[in-house]
């Protein structure tokens, strides 16, 4: 029997995506463009169409981008509906629309796109609701905890704190500059994650005791939150499962992330959850460093628990695409 040929495609860097296509043995091709949106679009598409017409994938997963799909879809029809298009989608994609008059435009080409469609897999069940206004058949996978090894530095003089973000718009900025100078009169560092906009370097001098790390490479930041005395992963979106949780739980280190039902849901009793408040947030950090040992024991457990509970759900996985 001749075999179905099976990728993933993205065009984002994510580590769910990289940690879900690993654990279902599926080749995954990714391409990024940061230049500028016009040039992301241009360039990731006519990759994309090159790739899909060398390749001939059957069984296409991807993480989901308005226009990937788009062009999924009309790989789809070209090849006159013999292609599985299996979608993985977030939070902010999934709910993402456009302003003003295009914004219908937007929505009609969007549920349309969603028709080719064989499977969406959502992080939570607080998105259930949003994608069945496009899509009907889902499965809910909050992903899987990731394989993170590091240095483990015995001793170290240096105590510091991590916030892992990407300054997206959707996590707290001020707030967490005022937090910097709280924790540096307890004589600890804040470093932040991600590539700053070009408006923190006007800031800098003004918070000397964040460091604003830039994007690192993955030894260097798997050393840098394994290391930590408490990892920071916050969000004003209520139904945003962050990957930063699942690093915490990997590296088996407190994090203290925010008060939603979703991260409760998924975290349990391992972590500390706060108000976006800069007394709360300092305070829940403070909480997470005296109660560390607490929290460590309450992390292994539940990564023992959902590390079962993903081992079942890719199963299921790998045997409906071998039903596909």
């Amino acid at each position: 029997m001749k075999e179905k040929k099976k990728i993933w495609i993205s065009w984002h860097f994510q580590s769910r995506t990289r940690d879900f296509a690993k654990a279902l043995n599926l080749e995954l091709r990714e391409y990024f463009e940061n230049e500028s949106v016009l040039k992301r679009h241009l360039f990731s598409s006519l990759w994309t169409i090159k790739l899909l017409f060398k390749m001939r994938p059957r069984i296409v997963f991807i993480q989901y981008s308005f226009l990937l799909l788009v062009i999924l879809s009309l790989y789809k029809l070209v090849m006159l509906g013999k292609i599985v298009i299996i979608v993985d989608t977030h939070t902010k994609a999934l709910r993402r629309n456009v302003s003003g008059m295009f914004n219908w435009i937007f929505w009609s080409i969007k549920k349309l796109s969603f028709k080719s469609v064989y499977l969406t897999i959502i992080p939570n069940v607080g998105l259930i609701n949003d994608l069945l206004k496009l899509h009907d058949n889902n499965l809910v996978f909050p992903g899987i905890i990731p394989e993170i090894t590091y240095t483990k530095k015995i001793n170290s003089a240096e105590k510091y704190c991590v916030y892992i973000s990407s300054f997206a718009v959707d996590e707290p900025f001020d707030e967490m500059l005022e937090v910097s100078k709280l924790l540096a009169n307890s004589g600890l560092k804040l470093f932040w994650t991600g590539k700053p906009p070009e408006m923190v370097d006007g800031i800098r001098s003004n918070y000397p005791n964040i460091c604003f790390t830039g994007f690192l490479k993955f030894n260097d930041y798997y050393n840098l939150i394994g290391n930590a005395e408490c990892l920071i992963a916050l969000t004003f979106e209520e139904d945003c499962l962050q990957s930063g949780a699942r690093e915490a739980i990997s590296v088996e280190v407190p994090v203290v992330t925010s008060d939603t039902k979703t991260l409760r849901e998924y975290l349990d009793t391992a972590a500390v959850f706060t108000k976006i408040d800069v007394g709360d947030i300092y305070t829940s950090i403070q909480n997470a460093i005296c109660n560390k040992d607490d929290f460590v024991q309450k992390i292994k457990r539940l990564k023992a628990k959902r590390k079962n509970e993903y081992t079942s759900q890719i199963s299921y996985l790998c045997s409906l695409i071998d039903t596909l």
